[in-house]
């Protein structure tokens, strides 16, 4: 994912975790016996040869379920994580191809094209994620982020301009951060975004941000900017008890050019 905002920044995201642990005779119940075998590789730092033998393991899954996506998808994901990846994205795209609506892949896809500098490409990935799985919080945000990115180069027939293209990411990640409420990412991808736009809603980047403020283990930078958005209304002494509260030192200066502004506009 991109870099603007920080849970972007990780490339590759594991599938989400769904409901208990499949029975170990069924097609998910091996590949989650599988995935648990390959996860204590992992933490061991096992050696090439047993990393050999686990892609055998998954290899030999998709010769007993040869139409089976979640296996595909389960084998390219370990197959990315020791950085096979041209082998990784191969087997993403065999399991779009055996189920064009399995969204895992469809997301994993939208990474790789992300990396690859294929925007648009990438963008209908995670669309089609976020269509398929609406649940997800994980696709809304990855969709959300891609589009506020490159909202300059994703005019299409429905978004026929940059403002457009900020009003959807706005909505995706909202949505993202009401799935995921605790999430601190999500909430400030989502409150960030209201100096984006071009008229944004005050009152609701406010709610966005005393949400951050809610659930962030440090106050300040919420603090900081409740204040300027409590600006933004005209709520001065809102503004001044919120810059009262910043502790850390760090946001001095930014803290004397808002009181600074109070005093002036």
């Amino acid at each position: 994912m991109g870099c603007v905002f920080l849970a972007g920044c990780v490339f590759l995201r594991a599938t989400p975790p769904g409901p208990p642990a499949p029975t170990p005779d069924t097609a998910r119940g091996e590949l989650h016996a599988a995935q648990l075998m390959a996860a204590s590789l992992f933490i061991r730092q096992a050696g090439k040869e047993e990393m050999q033998k686990m892609d055998g393991v998954f290899a030999e899954l998709e010769v007993k379920y040869p139409q089976d996506a979640a296996i595909v998808n389960g084998h390219a994901e370990f197959l990315w994580s020791t950085e096979d990846r041209d082998r990784a994205v191969e087997k993403w795209r065999a399991a779009e191809k055996l189920d064009p609506n399995f969204a895992p892949a469809l997301d994993h896809l939208g990474d790789v094209a992300f990396g690859l500098g294929e925007v648009k490409k990438a963008a209908d990935y995670y669309a089609r994620a976020v269509r398929i799985a609406p649940d997800n919080a994980a696709y809304h945000f990855g969709y959300a982020n891609v589009v506020f990115l490159f909202r300059h180069d994703l005019h299409d027939a429905t978004h026929a301009d940059s403002d457009s293209l900020l009003d959807e990411s706005l909505k995706h990640f909202a949505e993202a951060s009401r799935l995921d409420p605790l999430n601190t990412n999500y909430a400030r991808a989502f409150a960030e975004t209201y100096y984006a736009i071009p008229k944004p809603d005050w009152s609701e980047a406010l709610k966005a941000w005393r949400h951050l403020y809610d659930i962030s283990p440090t106050k300040d930078f919420a603090l900081l900017n409740l204040a300027r958005v409590h600006m933004k209304l005209g709520n001065k002494p809102e503004a001044r008890a919120s810059l009262g509260e910043i502790q850390d030192p760090k946001f001095d200066r930014a803290k004397a050019r808002l009181k600074g502004r109070i005093e002036v506009e």
